[in-house]
């Protein structure tokens, strides 16, 4: 190879660059060089700013716009702070300008987290990553910050920076966080609620973290109790609650109402009896009622709970049976007007009443007196003794009660009672007799009682007139 050949392969080596390098001159100073084979390239990135080397030399940072160079294929590398760096092969044509673009890829790394001990749970920017131990991969290079955190120990808030690709090792210890809490209520068998979760009834006793916790506790009949209250770090925290009992409600009633009501001695006045508003407990009821046993029980008022009670009560009284001839009689029980006689309509008999029954009589001692100011005596008066749940039938009573008077043609006045016969049917009364214009015949005789028990007969021509009395005694009335 001769001088000339040698030198002529080394100025074309160093020309596919002397747009980019200047060279000093090999002997002697070459030509100007032909640059109608020349091209050029334009060259971005993204992101830009990245350094531009071509044949090893560093040229600019994009966006950068090379000088002509001879047309030939380059290898152009592109580097940035945080990014991998890349290379691209760039074919230059003649006369033209090629454009060449660097995606470049984040330079990632892996970061690994555990905790001690294992297992606390992991959060980032607020999402869920894992449970520990949590491996993180392609992280891009930047600041982080975590927060680890397990049942019973302290949340811990990490911070790391990533400044390569080298992976990291992250170990977080944890400070156990755990105290008791012990709750205790007067009576027992509350239901505990502790954040709004149910944990059981009192005595009550379990380890939480530290910290507040609200606490509520509920029992049947007693107002609902809260509290704030503060758990620290391994010691234990006591909370003694003696419950509020909540007022219940009493009715009571007896059967027959109208019973006179005495709680805890004190008058109530009579039944039924209600009141909205009382303390929970025992009382001792006392129910009397005329003509009944007295009634005595103790009743339990429960918390927050309405009490009801009906007390039927038992008769204590029996019932008088008693006749009282004839109509037209007051009839008094122990002072008290019962009832006036009236005639009996199933015998229709004009001196026959019928039976009285006074009902509801109290076991015992009785006066019964019948009476009326016309009668011969006008007062009679017995004593009877009823037994509870007797019947007890009165002999009859006869009083003599007057009721018409005979006005005799000789002037003398009789007054008594005509005998049923004279009312009985197919008899005549003395107006009949009149009307018919027999009073004057000797042989018509009436049956008439001027006198208790006794019965005389008087000849309608005898008799001048039939006067009716007023035996009405309005003092039973």
């Amino acid at each position: 190879m001769t001088k000339r050949t040698i030198f002529s392969s080394v100025c074309t080596l160093f020309a596919l660059s002397a747009a980019l390098v200047f060279l000093p001159s090999c002997g002697k100073k070459p030509s100007a060089p032909d640059t109608s084979d020349y091209g050029s390239m334009n060259i971005t990135s993204e992101p830009a700013g990245a350094k531009v080397s071509i044949l090893g030399k560093d040229v600019g940072v994009t966006p950068y716009i090379t000088k002509p160079v001879p047309s030939a294929m380059y290898i152009v590398k592109f580097s940035q702070d945080g990014y991998e760096p890349a290379w691209l092969p760039v074919n230059v044509m003649p006369g033209r300008q090629v454009d060449v673009h660097a995606q470049l890829v984040p330079e990632n790394a892996v970061v690994v987290i555990d905790s001690d001990p294992s297992g606390a749970h992991v959060q980032m920017d607020g999402k869920d990553v894992g449970d520990a131990p949590v491996v993180l991969t392609d992280l891009p290079l930047g600041s982080y910050t975590a927060s680890v955190q397990m049942q019973g120990y302290t949340r811990k808030d990490i911070s790391w920076k990533v400044q390569n690709a080298r992976p990291i090792m992250i170990k977080v210890p944890l400070l156990n966080n755990i105290g008791t809490l012990a709750v205790f209520t007067e009576p027992d068998s509350a239901d505990v609620e502790i954040d709004g979760k149910a944990y059981g009834t009192t005595p009550f006793r379990e380890t939480l973290e530290q910290g507040q916790h609200k606490i509520r506790l509920v029992k049947e009949g007693y107002k609902p109790y809260e509290k704030i209250v503060t758990v620290r770090r391994d010691e234990s925290t006591d909370v003694n609650v003696s419950l509020e009992m909540l007022p219940g409600s009493l009715a009571l009633d007896s059967q027959p109402s109208g019973a006179a009501l005495f709680i805890n001695g004190v008058d109530y006045g009579t039944t039924p009896y209600k009141r909205d508003s009382i303390d929970a407990g025992s009382y001792r009821v006392r129910i009397t009622h005329d003509g009944y046993d007295p009634f005595e029980d103790t009743v339990t008022v429960h918390p927050g709970e309405p009490t009801e009670y009906t007390f039927s009560l038992l008769p204590n009284t029996g019932n008088i049976v008693l006749s009282v001839n004839p109509p037209g009689v007051n009839v008094y029980l122990d002072g008290k007007f019962a009832a006036k006689t009236e005639q009996d309509p199933k015998t229709k008999s004009h001196n026959v009443s019928k039976s009285i029954r006074i009902e509801g009589v109290p076991a015992g001692e009785h006066t019964v007196t019948v009476s009326n100011k016309h009668a011969k005596p006008n007062v009679k008066t017995i004593s009877v003794t009823v037994g509870k749940g007797q019947t007890l039938q009165v002999p009859e009573i006869e009083m003599w009660l007057p009721d018409v008077e005979l006005i005799m043609k000789s002037g003398s006045r009789y007054p008594g009672r005509f005998t049923d016969k004279y009312y009985a049917a197919g008899s005549k009364t003395f107006e009949q007799i009149r009307n018919e214009g027999k009073a004057d015949d000797p042989n018509i005789k009436i049956a008439f009682h001027p006198g208790p028990g006794i019965t005389s007969e008087y000849k309608v021509s005898e008799i001048r007139d039939v006067v009716t009395l007023d035996i009405t005694d309005p003092a039973g009335e």
